[in-house]
Formats: structure tokens, C-alpha cells, sequence
């Protein structure tokens, strides 16, 4: 996995096996911070003409409402212009994270790209493994 961004909250990668942007959340990330690794997961996305991302919020917190409304007005937009066409979210383990995180994405209304929430690690994986796109030949 090469390594693209990182502090103390999160982590932004690239996967080659998957061809997917992963993004880990460790703890409570809040503002510019939050902000930041979200927007460097969408830079990397665009760098490596990707169309995938697979989220690890299992360590992740809470969302304050600032970022939710941020979330709404900025970064699906900006991310939907990078490549994302699917996300995979691996689900917090803390029930307060998860209803903050199930809410946010509620509140979205529709998106312009497919997402899935998961609680198991390998079915995120797998889901976004199976839904490569595949090369159609004419001829």
C-alpha cells in the first residue's frame, strides 16, 4: 500500500490490489483536519484516475455538524469530480459513531456515486472487488 497523507486522525492510501483510495479514521477528527484528510482522499483519487475508495471509520468518532453540513455542500461534489464512483464504509464499532456517520450520510440525500456500509473488514472488500468495472470488447 503506498502511503499518501497522514496524521494523527487519519490516513489516506492507495492500494494497487484494489485500485482504491483507503482511507482509515483513527479517533475524533474534527474541522480543517477532517476536511483534510477527506480532500486528500479525493486529490489522490484524481491523481491515480481511481473511482474507488474504501473508508475504515471502525476507529472513528462522532461527526460534529459543521463537518456534516461541509460534508453536503463540498466534499461529495469535489469527490464525484475526482473519480468516486463507489465507496465502501467499514461501520465504527462505537454505536455513537455509527449513528453520527449513518445519519451525515442520511442527510446527503441522493448521491452521485454508489455507496455501502459494512461492519465486516473483507465484505467491504469484496463488494468493491467484485464491482470492478469491466472492459467491454467490440467487435
Amino acid at each position: 500500500m503506498e502511503g499518501f497523507f497522514e496524521t494523527k486522525h487519519g490516513v489516506v492510501a492507495w492500494n494497487d490490489e484494489l485500485q482504491s483510495v483507503m482511507m482509515e479514521w483513527n479517533g475524533f477528527a474534527y474541522g480543517e483536519e477532517f476536511q483534510t484528510i477527506l480532500m486528500k482522499g479525493a486529490e489522490l483519487l484524481h491523481k491515480k484516475k481511481g473511482s474507488k475508495v474504501l473508508m475504515d471509520t471502525r476507529n472513528g468518532a462522532a461527526i460534529k455538524a459543521e463537518d456534516k453540513a461541509w460534508i453536503g455542500e463540498i466534499f461529495v461534489k469535489k469527490a464525484y469530480e475526482s473519480g468516486l464512483r463507489q465507496i465502501a464504509l467499514v461501520q465504527p464499532r462505537s454505536v455513537v459513531a455509527k449513528l453520527s456517520i449513518n445519519r451525515t450520510v442520511e442527510g446527503l440525500g441522493t448521491l452521485p456515486y454508489l455507496q455501502e456500509n459494512f461492519s465486516d473488514w473483507d465484505e467491504a472488500v469484496n463488494w468493491l472487488s467484485a464491482s470492478s468495472p469491466k472492459l467491454q470488447v467490440i467487435g
